[in-house]
Parts: structure tokens; C-alpha cells; sequence
């Protein structure tokens, strides 16, 4: 190995602080210019090309840059409204917090990236975006979920046919030499060498070379295995990173314990100790304080105190008891997540077959028509007149039902998100009310009743939210079961402000589980005077909903027009109503900035069937049903007032 001495030499000689201030610099001038180039460029592809060639440099070396460029890149997004470039903001800030050891935080900002990407559907972005996400799963050995990770990240990466996307088969590779699939690494990490053979210097060169290495060195091949320890280091040396440096010297380190020359091993897992000691990145001492407690257990217990207090440190920030908790907690809402997503694409298919549907009732009504014609030119005018007068009124039953279920379909998907989010920390809490416990009864046992009362607050406080969202949990489904429940026409005392509170949040739900990249702003002004007003609850709530969906159906149109400055907002409001026999009724107003009702159509939009929505995206039922539930069942009155290309309002009054 004298090669390697000589080359642990260099990396004395040239790991002063200039050195290091001097990449450092060359860094920030690369990240300034591709910054600039960003601000101008417009093609989506070429965009994602420019985000990936910031980590063609060292900078995946230095978690303080790599904070900075996140913060510039945000900048940016904002300045251009860009959610591509706020993916890979969200990326870079990401891998910062991963590389100083905060793994809470740093998932929490992947998981935005991912979003984000996913709403860009740019095959190199998603790939860069899920790549950066397995860091996380790979660093606390998680394997499987790193795994799954790296590979949908490849097969982005295949999708996308960028040739700098060598990352996930570098950490493919990196991950089947921790699980021991050393055929499986080896595949990766040449096919990464590939990739990168004819580039520039990178930072994480130097990661390929000792994943190859560490692979020789377990099949016994110590030639190749120093040939590439020999690059692996002098590639980190010329990083001046102290990550890279000590990457580096552990996978060397653990080659000698894998030979048993264990002063060897305490040589090398000094050195990269040392390396990452009072910098951004010293939890990586973690692995190497191990190895040296071990070396020096029954030697030497200065020594051994020592490196435990290393070890300490790096573990207490990467494996703390709440951060696993917190960690778990974010995982399983990534999971949700692409469970809803997934539960959005059969929400689609569904709504297909009623099109479907509506379409063969239309066929149906065509057919009844042409027949009516051909009886009445047949003189059985009556005959056929009751029967056709039969069938319509059986038609419009069906289709009145139809609208119901329409506007129950509307509800699924805003439900279930509802629904989920009580359910999740029901589950959560409860889980973490178990760890508590036990950490409760263990203080109990060594007599630290000051911790364990403190414990026993937090479980308290736990509960309080368990029961909050249950009771949330049980409101919904209440709320649900009356929605989809044939209306029983007998009015009761009904809190007006919480009806339309709740109709809304579910109507803008379900709008987003169809359209994830559909956005607007939710005002409400409620008169907190209001009282309950008798109505009858689930015809009032289909009325409310109709509105709400058809008003953010109204600014989404718009927001398609790509008008500069447009903010969809939705609004909602109640009020008092004057006296009337005796008692207060209530106003309710739902209003858009959509581009409002033509005033050519505007006396036709009471009546059924009629419609401005495109053929096969409503039934023309929704307003007709509604007018006839406030002026026909409560007594009460509906108008509006609309302005083109400025929005419409629709006002409801209800008597006392």
C-alpha cells in the first residue's frame, strides 16, 4: 500500500484551508453562471440539463454551498414563477440538511422536489429529484426503499436519455455493495464509470472509484482493489471536500478490517475522523469513531472516551429517537401521497364510465323521441303520449339521481383526502404515544419522575389531538352519509357557517385530486352572529356545492389562459337576513374572478339540461335542481350577478 501513504501525504500537504476556499470559489463562479444561464432559458429540457450540470462540480462536496444554492435557486423560481427550478431548490436546500445530518428536515424538502417534478413531468427532473430522495433511505440503511428509489430514479433516467444522469447507477451500485449483491454493484457502478469516463472532474467521481475498489477488495482482488483506493483518493483530494476525503478513507479502512490489519484500519479511520471534525459535515465521523472505539476497547480508555464522544455527537443528530419518529411519520405521508394520486387516475376512470352513462340516457331519450313521432303520425297520439310522458318522468327521476351521485362523486375524492389526514394522525399519535410510554416507564424505574411527568405531558397532550381528530374523522363520515342520503324533506336547526365551511374545503379537494396542478385562493366571511336556520341539511349542502364547483371550475378556465398576474380566489359568505315572519333567515354568497356568465345565455342558465360546460363534462342538471330547492322547498331566492372576463356571484336567501 505504499502508494496510498504516499497519496495520504498529498492530502496533508493540500487540505489547508486555501486550498479549500479556493474550490469553494471556482464552485460558486461555476453556480453564479448556470444561474444566469437558468434566468434566461425557457425549454423545459434544456432547463433540467442546467439544474443536473450544478452537480457535475464538487458541489455535493460542501452542504454550505449547496444551502446557498438552494436559497438562490428559490429566488428564482419566485422571481419566474418556475416550479422546475423550485424542484431543484427544494433539492439542493435538501441535500444540504442531509449532508449536516438534519434527515428530518432533509425529507421533508424532497418530498416537495418530487411534487414538483411530478407536476413538471420532465423525465430528467423526476429522476434527478427521486435520485436525491434515496440519499436519505441510504444513509440509515433503510435498503428497500433506497432501492426502490434508485430504480424508479433509472427509469426516469432511461426515459429521459440525458447523458449526464449517471447518479442513480452510481447509488445502485452503492447499495447492492451494502446488502452484498456484489455482482449487482459492480454492473452499476462501471456502468456510472462509463458514464463519467470522458467528463470533467466531479466530486462524486471519487464514490464510484471506492464503491469499485470496495468491491475487489471483498472478492479478494487486492491489485484492483488499490488501483482504484489510488484514484478513489486522489479524486477527493483535488475536491478539497472534506465529505469526499472521508468517504474515501472509510471504505479504505474498512478493506483492512476486512484483512484483520487492524492499525491499518485505526490509521485510516483517524484520518477520516479528522477529515470532517469542526466542519458542516461531522456526522460522518459516526462510522469511523465506531471502528476506533472497537480498536481501542481494552487498549486504551483516553482514547476510547474519546472517539465515544465522537460517536455520540454524529449519532445523537442522525438516529435520535424523534427523529426516527418524525422520519417514519414523513415517509408513510409519501406513501399516502402516491396513494391518492393513484386513487385519482381510478377517480378518472370512474367519472369515464359515467359519462358513458349519461351518454347512453341521451341515446335512450333520442330513441324515445323518434318514437313518440312515428306513434303520434300513427294517430295513437294518447297511447303513446302517456307512455312517452312514463318513460320521461322514470328519465328524469334516473337523471336527478344521476346529478346526486355527480355531486357525491365530486365529494370522493375531497372526502378522502379530508378523511385521511384525522385518520394519519390518529395512527401517528397513537404510535407515538406506545414509544412514550415505554420511555415513561423506563424513566419511571431509574427514579427520574421530573422526565417521566414530562413524558406523561406530552402523551396527555397526544391524546387531546387523537381525540380532536377522530371526532374530525366522525364529522366527515356524518356529513358524507347525509350528502349521499335521500333527502327526507323535514327541516332542522343547521349551522349555516360550518355546512359551507365544510362544502368547501371538499369541493376544492376534489377539484385537486382531478387536477394536481390546479391552484386557488379560499376566502370566507362568515357572520359569526348567524344562527341555526331551519332547513332541510342535504338539499341545502348539494346546493352550496353545485356553486362551489362550478365556481372553481370558472377560475381553473381562466387559469388556463395563462393571463400574467391572475390569481384564481373563490369566495364564500353568510349574513343575516331581514326578519321575515318573525324570525332571522340567512344570505348566503358565492362568488369567482373566472371570466363570468355571457349575458347572451344568461336567462337560460335555470333551466335544465342547459349547460356552458363542453359536451360530456355536465349534465345541465346542477342549477335547475338547485333554484328548485331554495325557491321551491325553503321558500327562499337565488340571483346573480356576473361581469365577462371579470367573474360572476350567486346569492342565496333563506327565510326565517
Amino acid at each position: 500500500m505504499k502508494r496510498l501513504l504516499t497519496l495520504i501525504g498529498i492530502i496533508l500537504i493540500h487540505s489547508s484551508a486555501n486550498c479549500q476556499d479556493s474550490t469553494e470559489l471556482t464552485i460558486q463562479v461555476k453556480s453564479d453562471s448556470l444561474l444566469k444561464l437558468l434566468l434566461r432559458e425557457t425549454d423545459a429540457d434544456k432547463k433540467a440539463q442546467l439544474i443536473v450540470e450544478f452537480y457535475l462540480t464538487p458541489i455535493d462536496g460542501f452542504p454550505l454551498l449547496l444551502l446557498k444554492l438552494g436559497q438562490d435557486l428559490l429566488a428564482l423560481s419566485r422571481e419566474k414563477k418556475d416550479i422546475m427550478i423550485e424542484s431543484a431548490a427544494w433539492s439542493a436546500a435538501a441535500q444540504g440538511y442531509r449532508l449536516t445530518g438534519n434527515y428530518v428536515r432533509a425529507l421533508e424538502l424532497h418530498r416537495k422536489a418530487v411534487a414538483l417534478a411530478e407536476q413538471s413531468r420532465n423525465y430528467t427532473l423526476l429522476s434527478f429529484a427521486t435520485n436525491q430522495m434515496g440519499h436519505i433511505y441510504k444513509d440509515r440503511f433503510e435498503n428497500d426503499k433506497a432501492l426502490s428509489l434508485y430504480r424508479t430514479a433509472l427509469f426516469y433516467t432511461q426515459k429521459s436519455k440525458d447523458p449526464n444522469l449517471w447518479f442513480p447507477s452510481m447509488n445502485l451500485g452503492s447499495v447492492h455493495l451494502n446488502v452484498g449483491n456484489l455482482d449487482s454493484a459492480m454492473f452499476y457502478a462501471q456502468s456510472a464509470l462509463k458514464m463519467v469516463a470522458n467528463k470533467r472532474m466531479m466530486g462524486n467521481h471519487s464514490s464510484v472509484q471506492s464503491t469499485i475498489a470496495s468491491i475487489y477488495s471483498k472478492k479478494g482482488d487486492l491489485i484492483s482493489a488499490r488501483k482504484y483506493f489510488d484514484e478513489a483518493v486522489g479524486i477527493s483530494v483535488k475536491t478539497q471536500s472534506p465529505r469526499y476525503i472521508n468517504i474515501t478513507y472509510v471504505a479504505i479502512a474498512e478493506h483492512f478490517n476486512h484483512y484483520r490489519q487492524f492499525d491499518s484500519v485505526a490509521l485510516y479511520c483517524k484520518m477520516a475522523v479528522e477529515a470532517v471534525q469542526n466542519t458542516p459535515s461531522a456526522n460522518l465521523a459516526l462510522k469511523p469513531a465506531r471502528m476506533l472505539i472497537d480498536y481501542y476497547q481494552n487498549k486504551n480508555a483516553d482514547s476510547t472516551v474519546k472517539f465515544w464522544k465522537v460517536y455520540s455527537a454524529a449519532n445523537d443528530s442522525l438516529n435520535s429517537t424523534r427523529a426516527n419518529q418524525q422520519l417514519q411519520m414523513l415517509t408513510m405521508e409519501e406513501e399516502q401521497r402516491k396513494r391518492d394520486i393513484e386513487a385519482g387516475r381510478v377517480s378518472y376512470k370512474n367519472k369515464i364510465r359515467t359519462y358513458l352513462l349519461l351518454g347512453g340516457i341521451g341515446i335512450f331519450l333520442l330513441v324515445a323521441a323518434l318514437l313518440f313521432r312515428n306513434n303520434m303520425q300513427k294517430q295513437k297520439a294518447n297511447t303513446v303520449l302517456e307512455e312517452t310522458l312514463t318513460n320521461l318522468k322514470a328519465t328524469q327521476t334516473q337523471l336527478i339521481q344521476s346529478e346526486k351521485m355527480a355531486s357525491l362523486g365530486e365529494l370522493t375524492a375531497g372526502i378522502a383526502h379530508e378523511i385521511q389526514n384525522p385518520l394519519n394522525f390518529v395512527n401517528n399519535f397513537s404510535e407515538v404515544n406506545k414509544e412514550l410510554l415505554v420511555e415513561m416507564k423506563d424513566e419511571m424505574s431509574k427514579g427520574n419522575f421530573a422526565d417521566a411527568n414530562e413524558i406523561a405531558n406530552d402523551v396527555i397532550a397526544n391524546e387531546e389531538k387523537i381525540n380532536h381528530h377522530g371526532k374530525r374523522a366522525a364529522d366527515i363520515v356524518k356529513g358524507m352519509l347525509q350528502h349521499s342520503r335521500s333527502s327526507s324533506g323535514i327541516k332542522e336547526p343547521t349551522d349555516i357557517n360550518a355546512l359551507c365551511d365544510e362544502y368547501l374545503r371538499l369541493s376544492y379537494h376534489g377539484l385537486r385530486a382531478k387536477d394536481k396542478s390546479f391552484n386557488a385562493t379560499m376566502k370566507t366571511d362568515f357572520d359569526s352572529s348567524l344562527g341555526k336556520i331551519n332547513i332541510i341539511p342535504q338539499d341545502i349542502g348539494r346546493v352550496v356545492l353545485n356553486l362551489l364547483t362550478n365556481a372553481f371550475y370558472a377560475v381553473n378556465e381562466k387559469q388556463k389562459q395563462n393571463i400574467p398576474g391572475y390569481e384564481p380566489t373563490v369566495t364564500i359568505k353568510t349574513a343575516q337576513n331581514p326578519p321575515t315572519g318573525g324570525g332571522r333567515g340567512a344570505e348566503i354568497r358565492v362568488s369567482d374572478n373566472g371570466n363570468g356568465i355571457p349575458q347572451k345565455v344568461l336567462d337560460k342558465i335555470f333551466q335544465p339540461f342547459f349547460t356552458t360546460k363542453p359536451t360530456g363534462q355536465g349534465t345541465g342538471l346542477g342549477l335547475s335542481l338547485s333554484y328548485d330547492i331554495i325557491t321551491k322547498g325553503h321558500g327562499g331566492t337565488v340571483e346573480v350577478k356576473t361581469e365577462e372576463n371579470i367573474g360572476s356571484e350567486f346569492t342565496i336567501t333563506l327565510p326565517a
